[in-house]
């Protein structure tokens, strides 16, 4: 019987059973040798004959010691773990609960934007007066459980107000595309948004979800604030992608020194 899947193994089907172990082993990432051992279960024998069975077939690459599906990307050393991560986006469910939330959110918004755009880092074309000041605001989580992806509202005066910049505080999501930022969804809302990525529980205490420099057109302005409801809905995630329950001190948007 397979350790892995419980599938009663015969001669007729432990060739395939053999190679899905391997295709499924390397689906996600390229793998070694040794990784595939351990992974796999197999012997050192037969994965080494299916290994060159699969690479004879095309269905697997070898290169630099690493197994990988034909076709897939090449993992470079400045980009190994964004593009490894990237394509987990698409595939995690827990990730595709939050993070693709936003972007159907985002779509169907008035504004139109696409979820590219909602994304991809832009440079935007002066527009309205200048700022006269500026202030930062540090959104904090307080005593929560297993967060594994988190998505704030902030509403904002934006004839008063204007973002300056956008800081990760990396307590759950760090860097494109695990923090994700947007203006362009609704008027006068700031979107915020974090996730983790790797096949783990989520964080669990206190701590910075994100740092906010807003810019003020005028010395008479209101305080961003956090919006619970509304169609773009403030929501924490754990692990299995259920919802965290979101009380008072749970959250807190507030003026800290600029950074």
């Amino acid at each position: 019987m397979c350790p892995n899947c419980g599938t009663t193994i015969n001669l007729k089907n432990r060739k395939k059973i053999d190679r899905d172990l391997i295709m499924t082993a390397v689906k996600k990432r390229p793998r070694t040798f040794t990784e595939l051992l351990h992974i796999t279960m197999l012997s050192r024998k037969t994965l080494s004959f299916r290994l060159k069975e699969l690479c004879i077939d095309s269905a697997i690459i070898k290169e630099a010691d690493m197994y990988r599906l034909n076709g897939m990307s090449q993992f470079g050393n400045n980009n190994r773990n964004l593009a490894k991560g990237f394509s987990e986006v698409l595939h995690d469910r827990r990730i595709r609960t939050g993070l693709m939330l936003i972007m159907l959110l985002t779509c169907s918004s008035a504004s139109g934007y696409v979820f590219a755009t909602f994304l991809a880092p832009k440079e935007e074309p002066y527009q309205g007066p200048a700022t006269i000041g500026n202030f930062a605001m540090a959104l904090d989580i307080y005593n929560v459980e297993d967060l594994y992806t988190w998505q704030v509202a902030i509403f904002y005066n934006q004839s008063q107000l204007k973002v300056l910049e956008i800081t990760s505080g990396g307590f759950v999501g760090d860097d494109f595309p695990f923090f994700v930022n947007s203006t362009d969804s609704f008027k006068d809302l700031l979107l915020l948004a974090g996730s983790l990525y790797k096949d783990t529980h989520g964080n669990s205490g206190s701590g910075r979800l994100a740092t906010v420099v807003f810019g003020y057109f005028t010395e008479n302005h209101e305080l961003p604030k956090i919006r619970l409801g509304g169609v773009f809905e403030t929501l924490l995630l754990d692990f299995q992608g259920q919802l965290i329950t979101i009380n008072e001190s749970t959250l807190t948007l507030t003026v800290v020194e600029t950074p």
